[in-house]
């Protein structure tokens, strides 16, 4: 019995490392793409915008395998992200 738990103790350990290098890698894809967004033109991000959206429809009409949930929910994150990373932009620019 003692065995058992101390195997369970380590798969979560390694589950919650794992989980916390995939929270790294996203958080450091946000801020790639926000720094990105800052640092294009507004006509360059809504450019960029479309073209990422496109590209996920694109990839979801093409393979049966993704789910309607999982590209709504990708274009829901990723909307989200642009319209934090546009009132910064906005914000310091009244600053």
């Amino acid at each position: 019995m003692k065995n058992f738990m101390i195997d369970v103790l380590i798969k979560l350990s390694k589950v919650e490392v794992e989980a916390k290098e995939l929270v790294a890698q996203v958080e450091a894809q946000s801020l790639l793409i926000a720094a990105l967004v800052l640092s294009a033109s507004k006509e360059s991000t809504d450019d960029l915008s479309a073209n990422i959206h496109h590209a996920i429809l694109a990839a979801a009409a093409s393979s049966e395998d993704i789910l309607q949930s999982d590209v709504e929910l990708v274009l829901a994150h990723f909307d989200r992200l642009l319209k934090v990373t546009k009132f910064v932009a906005e914000k310091s620019e009244d600053a």
